[in-house]
This record gives structure tokens, C-alpha cells and sequence, in this order.
């Protein structure tokens, strides 16, 4: 008797556990513009204009989030969930572009670290479909220990996020209306184990891509410049960091970015065997200032729009320079300034032949 109590008592949990939250449940915990709570096309629904709805209580690691939705507009705006919520600037992060809908970004996941969006450098976790403007559709993230399979309006997945980029850690969930505006109906969180998504394929890096970068914590933009412009390198404190399995330096991982301190210095020392000239292929995000063993060789700015209006500004190994190394080690500087959707670094040396990366 007392085990099919206990066994009883398990299942009422876990229905409970699974049930759908009410749009005026007391377990919301609101930021921004007032909620409102409404019918719209038959179902009740939070409303959400330039609001976030977070349940602080979740503590949701793995399982199934799904949702009803429905945006009204095709305005520039970014609803979304977030999960695994540590505060306002450490989560996982899934949203829709309804400006977009159609367009290969129409949906994206990026995870925030540091108060850092990066979209810019995984852009693999972009994904493009055709939602419904205006009527709902159904939401479900079905989210496993590493990975994560996103369906709208869909029973395949729309979006495949092979790894979740951040620490896995339990935390917060979180619906956004955005600027835009969407309602939410029909929200269930059911924790449980799901199937892992395959593994990430591998990016194909060459013998000379730099595989570990020596970065500074941030600076004002003019100090940062100013010390890598003295090769002033010996007083800076460096934070050894491992790139991403693409090849990118995420620089959001070393400390955070305010708007007083956007600058980092990445480092990397290139040692030669005799003086020589030698090819680097590079990238980067936003601003970034090159220089060789304190002089300036190149200044860029890959912000997003900066070319043209779908310019995104993603990473990749898109710039090269030619260095004149000396005989022995050489110093070279990244000043990389930030302004959102990926603080980044990359570099490669395709001829590798009398050089060695100074770990």
C-alpha cells in the first residue's frame, strides 16, 4: 500500500510539474511594460509588448518547453525564450525575426555570456522558414544536456543546436515580447531527459591557426590602443583562452563588456626562425586594430550594416595581412572593440614552415 502511495504521489508531481502555466499564474515575475493578459483568437494569453515574463523558479535544466504563439507584425523585433537563466547577462537564447520571416536568419540561437550576445559567431544557428503572421503557432524546444531540437509550426526540426555553447547549469526561464510584440498561450515546461541532437561537425582548421589567444581584461578603447600602440605588454594581466570548436575566439568568455571598457587586446606570439614575411588570414568582431610588434598595420570595421543593410557582421577568416616578422619572437596584437552579437577574434598562418605559436 505504502509503495502505490509513493508511486501515486510521483505521478501527481510530475503532472503537476508538467501542467500547463496560466498567462496570470503568480509564479510570473514581470520587467518592462505592464503585461497584459487578454483572449486573442480564442485563447488566453500574455500579451507581451517590450516585456519579459520570467519564471525565476523554474530551475530548468533538460527537457521539453512549448508554447503557443503568435506575432502580430512583421516589425523589426526578436520574441523568444530564454532557458537556463543564471542572471540578466548569462543564459541560453532562442528568438524569431518575424522582420526576417522567409530569409535565411529568420530564427536564431545564440547564448549570451557575460552580458554578450554572439550570433555573430555561431552562425550555423541560424535558420530559415516561413512562419504565420498574426494566428498561432506552436513553439517546442526539446532541450537535451549539450544539445537542442527547435520546431515552429513544424513536427521536424526548424533549428538543430548541436551544442549549447554555455556552461550546462540549471536556472530561469523566460518568454520576450520584444518591441514587436507576441502572445504566449498554452506554456508547458516539462523537465526530463531528451535525446542529444548529433555531434557538431568539426571545423577543418589548418597546422598554423591560432588554437589559444592571450587576452587582457577590458579596457577604454583609448587605453587599450594606447598599450598596444607602445607595446606596452609586459604590464597587462592575460587571460589565457581556448577557441571554439569553429575556430573563434569567443573574448565574452574572459570578462564582461560595458560601454566604459568595450576594448580587449588578444595576443598571439608568432616566433621565426629568421626575419621573413609570412601571410595572415584573420577575423574579428566588431572594430578591430592590428598591430605588429607595436606598429599598426590594419584598421576594420565588420559591425553589422557596416557595408550594406543585410551585412551581419558574422566572423570568419576573411582579411589578410602580410607580416614582416624579425628573428625571434614577435608580438602580435588585437585591439577588438565590441558592440553586439559577438566580441571576436581569428587568425590563421597558412605557411607554417620556420614558425612556431608560442603557447
Amino acid at each position: 500500500m505504502r509503495r502505490f502511495i509513493f508511486a501515486l504521489s510521483v505521478l501527481c508531481c510530475s503532472q503537476a510539474i508538467a501542467a500547463p502555466i496560466a498567462p496570470d499564474s503568480p509564479r510570473w515575475q514581470f520587467e518592462g511594460a505592464p503585461p497584459q493578459v487578454v483572449e486573442h483568437q480564442g485563447k488566453r494569453a500574455l500579451y507581451l509588448v517590450g516585456t519579459n515574463a520570467m519564471l525565476a523558479d523554474a530551475n530548468f535544466d533538460t527537457g521539453v518547453i512549448a508554447f503557443d504563439m503568435a506575432v502580430p507584425n512583421t516589425k523589426q523585433s526578436f520574441p523568444s525564450v530564454i532557458f537556463r537563466g543564471q542572471d540578466g547577462g548569462n543564459y541560453e537564447h532562442f528568438y524569431l525575426r518575424p522582420h526576417q520571416n522567409g530569409n535565411p536568419d529568420s530564427m536564431q540561437y545564440t547564448p549570451v555570456i557575460n552580458g554578450m550576445t554572439a550570433w555573430q559567431i555561431y552562425k550555423p544557428y541560424n535558420a530559415q522558414t516561413m512562419f504565420p503572421v498574426g494566428v498561432w503557432m506552436r513553439v517546442r524546444l526539446e532541450i537535451g544536456e549539450d544539445s537542442a531540437r527547435v520546431f515552429v509550426n513544424s513536427d521536424t526540426p526548424t533549428l538543430v543546436v548541436h551544442d549549447l555553447k554555455r556552461e550546462r547549469k540549471a536556472g530561469f526561464v523566460m518568454l520576450k515580447g520584444s518591441l514587436g510584440g507576441a502572445y504566449f498561450a498554452n506554456i508547458d515546461i516539462t523537465p526530463g531527459a531528451q535525446d542529444a541532437a548529433p555531434a557538431e561537425p568539426l571545423a577543418e582548421l589548418i597546422p598554423g591557426h591560432v588554437r589559444t589567444w592571450s587576452v587582457s581584461a577590458p579596457f577604454a578603447e583609448a587605453d587599450a590602443l594606447a598599450a598596444a600602440g607602445a607595446n606596452r605588454l609586459q604590464d597587462v594581466s592575460w587571460t589565457r583562452l581556448a577557441i571554439e570548436s569553429n575556430g573563434i575566439a569567443n573574448l565574452a568568455r574572459v570578462a564582461p563588456w560595458t560601454e566604459k571598457a568595450p576594448t580587449v587586446l588578444a595576443r598571439v606570439v608568432v616566433r621565426a626562425d629568421r626575419t621573413r614575411s609570412v601571410a595572415m588570414r584573420f577575423g574579428f568582431s566588431d572594430r578591430v586594430r592590428v598591430y605588429l610588434n607595436g606598429a599598426l598595420l590594419f584598421t576594420g570595421d565588420d559591425s553589422q550594416a557596416s557595408r550594406d543593410y543585410r551585412f551581419l557582421g558574422t566572423v570568419g577568416l576573411y582579411d589578410a595581412l602580410q607580416l614582416h616578422l624579425r628573428r625571434g619572437d614577435n608580438d602580435v596584437v588585437f585591439a577588438v572593440s565590441e558592440g553586439g552579437g559577438g566580441w571576436a577574434a581569428q587568425a590563421a598562418f597558412p605557411e607554417m614552415d620556420g614558425l612556431t605559436l608560442v603557447e
